[in-house]
C-alpha cells in the first residue's frame, strides 16, 4: 500500500494541537496528561500504519516534525513513538474511558487499570512493554508497583525473579486458620520459593549460618519478603518459666498487624518442625501480641519440601502457618561455597589495608565524605534552563494561579471589585493567558528573576462610607539552584515553599500555599473589622 502523504500535514497538525493542550493541564494531573497524549501519538500511529502504510521513515519523520515544534520537550525519539504505539495496542481503551461513564462490570474495571497506569513513570511502561508480554502478568506486576512504590529498579529485579510465579503459592492452611476476609491477602503476602541468590552457603553450612547470612543482607532479605515487613529481632529471647526459646527471626507486618514468626531449615521439611512452630506462635501470641494485634503467624523455610507433605502436616493445625522453601545462589560450585571469604569479608580487609596508607589530610577528607553521606534533605540535581522554567509555569505556576485565583474569588461577595495584576521584569499585564506568552520567551525569560501576583480586594460592602481594602502579594521567584513562592507580609518574606528544579509543586504544596494566602486575607480582613468596631 502507498502511503497517502496528503494527509500528513492535517495529522501532524492535529497531534501538536493536542500536545499544546496537554501541557496546559493542571500539574495535579500531569502524569495522566503525559500518558493520554503519548497514547493519542501511538493510537494515531498504530491507525496510519494500518490504514495508511505508514512505515518506519514516516515516523522517523514524524519524530522530527514534533521535536521541532515542541524543542523543550523530551520523548519524541522514533524509538519512544514506537513505544507510544506499543502502549495504545496494549491498552485500547486508555484514552476512550477518560470520558466514558462506567455502566458495566467490564468498564469499572478498565477505570481501575486507567487510574492504576497513570500511577506509574513512563520508564516503567517502556520496561514492562519490553519485558512482559503476558497481559496477566504485566497486570499483576503494575498492581504490585503501585501498591509497594516500586521504583523501576526494583520493578525490574521482581521481573527478574519471577516474582509473579512464585507470589502465593506458599504450601499453608491460611483458608482455614486466618478470616476468609484476610485469609486471601495472607496467602498473597508469601511466596514459594524465596529467592536468596545474594548469599553463598556451602553443603556444611548450619542453620546460624543461613540465618547470619540473612541478617547480613537484611536490606535485600526484606526486599525479597516485600513490602510492610518491619524487622523485630534474630534470635529473639521468649521466656517460659525457667527456660529460655529463641525465634530464628521475628518480624511484623505493620498492614496485617501480626507477627510473623520465621524458623529456618537447612534441610527438608519434617513434620514435627510444624509442631515447634505452633509452641512458638502460641508464645508470640501470649507474650507478644497487644490489643489491635491479630494471631501471629508462622513461616517454616526450608531448603526443599514435599508438597503432600506438607499439606497433611498442616491440616489439622489451628495455627496459621506457611511452609516454604528458599533458593539460594548457586553459581559456585557445591564443593567451594562457604569455603570463599564473601564480598563483605574482601572490603573489609581491602579497607583496612587502605586505612593503614591514608595521610592526616585524606583521612580528614573521608571522615568530611562520611558526614556529608549522611546529611539528611533533597539532592540538587539540575539548575535552571529556559526549557526546564518553561515547564514549571505549565505545570506548577499557572495551575497555581488558576486555583489560587479561585480560592479568592470566594471573597467577592464581600467586596465591590476584586483585580488582578502580575509583574515581571518587562512591565505589567492583567490577563493571566499572558504569564505563558511572557516566559515562554527565551530572551525575555533571561532578565526575568521573579513573577509578582498581585490581587486587590476593595471597598468592602458592609462597611458603608468607612470601606477598606485587601492586597495580597505572591511572588514566584527563580534562583540558581531552586524557585520558590513568596506571600507578601508572611515568614518575614522569605519563600514559604521552595522547590528545586526537578521537583514540580504538588497536590499538597499547592493547598499550602493556598491555604497561607487565605489566611492573610482573612488576618487582614478580621484586623480591619476590628479596626471599624473601635471607631
Amino acid at each position: 500500500m502507498i502511503p497517502d502523504f496528503s494527509k500528513y500535514a492535517d495529522i501532524v497538525a492535529k497531534l501538536k494541537h493536542k500536545i499544546r493542550e496537554a501541557r496546559l493541564q493542571a500539574a495535579l494531573t500531569i502524569n495522566a496528561q503525559m500518558l493520554a497524549i503519548y497514547w493519542e501519538i501511538g493510537n494515531t500511529i498504530a491507525e496510519q500504519e494500518k490504514t495508511e502504510g505508514w512505515g518506519k521513515k514516516i515516523v522517523d519523520t514524524l519524530a522530527k516534525d514534533l521535536k521541532a515544534e515542541f524543542p523543550e520537550m523530551r520523548g519524541f525519539s522514533p524509538r519512544n513513538l514506537r513505544y507510544m504505539r506499543d502502549f495504545a495496542m496494549v491498552y485500547p481503551h486508555f484514552a476512550i474511558l477518560q470520558t466514558m461513564p462506567a455502566r458495566s462490570e467490564h468498564i469499572e474495571e478498565n477505570l481501575i487499570l486507567q487510574e492504576q497506569l497513570a500511577k506509574l513513570s513512563w520508564y516503567h511502561h517502556t520496561t514492562l512493554l519490553d519485558k512482559i508480554k503476558d497481559e496477566k502478568e504485566r497486570q499483576f506486576y503494575i498492581e504490585q508497583t503501585v501498591v509497594n512504590g516500586w521504583s523501576r529498579d526494583i520493578m525490574v529485579h521482581q521481573i527478574e525473579s519471577g516474582l509473579y510465579k512464585r507470589q502465593g503459592q506458599i504450601s499453608s492452611n491460611f483458608s482455614h486458620t486466618i478470616p476468609l476476609e484476610q485469609s486471601e491477602l495472607v496467602q498473597q503476602i508469601f511466596k514459594d520459593p524465596y529467592k536468596f541468590d545474594f548469599i553463598y552457603l556451602g553443603e556444611e553450612a548450619k542453620e546460624r549460618d543461613l540465618e547470619d547470612a540473612l541478617t547480613n543482607q537484611l536490606t535485600k532479605f526484606l526486599l525479597e519478603l516485600g513490602q510492610w515487613f518491619s524487622f523485630m529481632g534474630r534470635q529473639y529471647k521468649m521466656v517460659l518459666g525457667e527456660n529460655e526459646y529463641f525465634f530464628d527471626l521475628l518480624f511484623y507486618h505493620t498492614r496485617l498487624k501480626r507477627y510473623i514468626v520465621i524458623d529456618l531449615k537447612i534441610d527438608e521439611f519434617r513434620p514435627e518442625y510444624k509442631g515447634k512452630m505452633e509452641f512458638y506462635l502460641n508464645l508470640a501470641d501470649d507474650q507478644l501480641k497487644t490489643i489491635g494485634d491479630e494471631p501471629s503467624i508462622g513461616l517454616i523455610l526450608c531448603k526443599t519440601k514435599d508438597g503432600l507433605v506438607a499439606e497433611y502436616a498442616l491440616r489439622d493445625s489451628n495455627k496459621p502457618i506457611g511452609i516454604a522453601e528458599y533458593k539460594i545462589n548457586e553459581n559456585l560450585p557445591d564443593n567451594i561455597k562457604g569455603e570463599l571469604p564473601t564480598i563483605e569479608e574482601l572490603e573489609a580487609e581491602i579497607e583496612k589495608g587502605y586505612e593503614e596508607l591514608k595521610s592526616p589530610v585524606q583521612k580528614r577528607f573521608e571522615s568530611i565524605k562520611e558526614i556529608v553521606s549522611k546529611l539528611q534533605g533533597d539532592e540538587l540535581k539540575q539548575q535552571a534552563t529556559t526549557g526546564i522554567l518553561f515547564d514549571i509555569i505549565d505545570t506548577s505556576v499557572l495551575p497555581l494561579y488558576h486555583l489560587l485565583a479561585k480560592r479568592i474569588d470566594e471573597f467577592k461577595e464581600w467586596f465591590l471589585f476584586v483585580n488582578y495584576k502580575w509583574q515581571s521584569t518587562k512591565g505589567n499585564f492583567t490577563d493571566i493567558n499572558q504569564l505563558a506568552e511572557e516566559w515562554k520567551n527565551e530572551e525575555l525569560l533571561k532578565n526575568n528573576f521573579e513573577l509578582n501576583m498581585w490581587c486587590n480586594l476593595s471597598s468592602f460592602k458592609k462597611a458603608g462610607t468607612e470601606t477598606f481594602n485587601v492586597f495580597l502579594g505572591v511572588d514566584f521567584k527563580i534562583d540558581t539552584n531552586w524557585y520558590g513562592f513568596v506571600i507578601r507580609g508572611v515568614n518575614n518574606q522569605q519563600p514559604i515553599v521552595k522547590k528545586l528544579y526537578h521537583e514540580q509543586l504538588s497536590k499538597a504544596d499547592m493547598e499550602y500555599i493556598i491555604d497561607i494566602a487565605a489566611t492573610y486575607i482573612m488576618d487582614r480582613i478580621e484586623s480591619q473589622i476590628e479596626y471599624l468596631k473601635k471607631q
